[in-house]
């Protein structure tokens, strides 16, 4: 993960805790989540989630703010639009 920002690993944290605990979820669903064996290929799934996401805002039709936006401030906005839906 040396290769990737602080916002991406945000982004990819905050998708791992959602799979992890989704909607309705608990305390329990959360301790599933951290004793799965598959753990590890898991985080590296939602690390590759958070790159696509980027890429993707990176890609959309013109007029594009983002497109030369690096993807650390891509992410970053997408955190705080997410926070920003959130309340």
């Amino acid at each position: 993960m040396a290769d990737i920002g602080p916002n991406i690993k945000k982004l990819a944290i905050m998708k791992f805790s959602k799979d992890a605990i989704p909607n309705g979820g608990g305390f329990k669903d959360g301790i599933k989540a951290l004793l799965d064996k598959n753990l590890s290929r898991r985080m590296l799934e939602c690390i590759e989630w958070a790159k696509q996401a980027v890429a993707a805002v990176r890609a959309a039709k013109l007029p594009n703010p983002w497109i030369n936006a690096t993807d650390e401030e891509i992410a970053a906005e997408i955190l705080k639009q997410t926070e920003a839906r959130r309340g």
